[in-house]
């Protein structure tokens, strides 16, 4: 015991001095973005030499960037660790607690008394008094509330887990919108670069039948009006294009002025005829981690019950004690106790009933909110496999109208040197096939966006 004293007042003093130590202020500076994708890369290919080379980027590289370097996903891990901490905190209820209480104090008391009709003081002091007493203590039963608390913490470790998932799963489809966003945005500058071409090739043709004498002049200032209408359009569609790689940036976690090539996918367009909806909807219900966080709430919610109805019966604890105690330091008295009670609720204000039928409510609460999350999800399923029919039909029917708007300029084209038509007959076919074009560009990924969101509903965008 002196030993152990003279150690653990120096280790309190420490250990206060760190605490009350002065702590430098968070900088935002910590907190900018420093990484970038071709840093990101090179880890990769360093722990999987296999790999290719880096090189324009796919929707898989920009997700796995994203779940890498995603500070949403960060942080979610981090709940799952603060979790799986808590498990311990709850499993060290079945273990013995034990405490060193260190006393000082110091005496000092003045009374008078009477001695033969005389007043005289009397005084005690003054006294000091050491106390060192380590205290241990010792659950053996209490009516399995610590059982309940402690799958109450499992519960809530596989609800942050779930809660993981499903974080990743949002970030994967960020990245595939914010990617299919930067495709529409590329496709639609090449469709400007193209109609721009085009603007200028029907000028030159109308310039060369003005100087023919066959056409007006005014053939020739409509033309240029479609050669700036084209300008502007390219100009615009640059800036999308700029504008939607700095989101696709942030959507990693990236700076977003950072420079970025992208791969466009090479999937096949799979009919939504080809899928199996009672399929999805099973396979939504197995692999949401929304289904499996409700699950998680409802266990919880049982634990509670029973944690609440372990109020109701006896606590049986074993304690010891060992106590030193004296006028000088190190104290030289000496006295131990052990031994065991049991406490018996008997009457606790009406708590006990108040809180059982809590639980019970919040535990039908809870499954009512899980039957109400399946219908939720089987709606969504529906809704995305609906979405994604719709996408793949117009994505057909932009098909056919670019194939006719082609066909229909090359005419009006042949039959604009011909004569047979007008300069606003051929432009009239080259608006025709642009807004054709671009209503085919938005099909197309709308399409894909489509079928990420339809796996994001189902749970399958990311396998886990």
């Amino acid at each position: 015991m002196i030993c152990f004293t003279r150690v653990l007042l120096p280790a309190a003093v420490l250990l206060l001095a760190a605490g009350c130590a002065a702590r430098e202020r968070p900088r935002i500076e910590d907190y900018m973005p420093r990484e970038t994708f071709e840093s990101i890369e090179r880890r990769r290919m360093a722990a999987f030499p296999g790999d290719q080379e880096i090189g324009p980027a796919s929707v898989e590289t920009c997700v796995r960037i994203a779940l890498d370097n995603n500070p949403m996903n960060r942080a979610a891990r981090e709940g799952i660790a603060a979790a799986r901490e808590a498990i311990g905190e709850a499993r060290s209820a079945y273990l013995p607690y034990v405490n060193v209480y260190l006393a000082f104090s110091r005496l000092e008391f003045q009374d008078f008394r009477f001695d033969d009709g005389l007043l005289f003081p009397s005084e005690l002091g003054p006294r000091n008094s050491y106390v060192a007493a380590p205290v241990a203590t010792w659950s053996v039963f209490d009516g399995g509330g610590r059982r309940a608390r402690l799958k109450a913490a499992e519960a809530r470790k596989d609800i942050a887990r779930d809660e993981a998932a499903r974080i990743r799963q949002d970030i994967a489809l960020n990245v595939h919108q914010a990617f299919y966003s930067l495709q529409v945005a590329l496709d639609a500058q090449l469709a400007a670069e193209k109609n721009l071409a085009a603007s200028e090739e029907h000028r030159r043709l109308a310039r060369e039948r003005f100087e023919a004498g066959a056409a007006a002049e005014v053939d020739v200032l409509h033309a240029n009006v479609g050669v700036s209408s084209a300008k502007l359009s390219l100009v615009r569609a640059r800036s999308d294009a700029r504008v939607a790689r700095g989101n696709l940036n942030a959507a990693m976690g990236l700076p977003p002025e950072m420079p970025l090539d992208v791969q466009p996918p090479r999937d096949e367009l799979v009919p939504p005829e080809a899928m199996d909806v009672g399929e999805l909807f099973d396979q939504a219900l197995r692999l949401r981690p929304e289904v499996r966080q409700a699950l998680g709430r409802v266990e919880i919610a049982r634990r509670s019950v029973d944690e609440a109805r372990s109020s109701y019966l006896p606590e049986v604890n074993l304690f010891g004690v060992y106590l030193q105690q004296g006028p000088d330091f190190p104290p030289e008295g000496r006295a131990w106790l052990y031994g065991a009670y049991m406490r018996v609720p008997v009457f606790e204000g009406l708590q006990r009933g108040y809180k059982m039928r809590r639980t019970k409510a919040q535990l039908a609460q809870e499954n009512a909110n899980t039957e109400s999350l399946v219908l939720q999800v089987r709606s969504e399923v529906w809704a995305a496999y609906e979405r994604l029919r719709e996408a793949y039909e117009a994505l057909e029917a932009a098909r056919v109208v670019v194939a006719n708007a082609d066909e229909n300029l090359r005419a009006a084209s042949e039959r604009y040197k011909l004569q047979a038509v007008t300069l606003s007959d051929l432009l009239d076919a080259q608006n025709t096939l642009v807004r054709g074009e671009v209503s085919l560009i938005q099909a197309r990924w709308e399409y894909y966006l489509a079928g990420a969101v339809l796996r994001r509903a189902v749970g399958t965008l990311i396998v886990e």
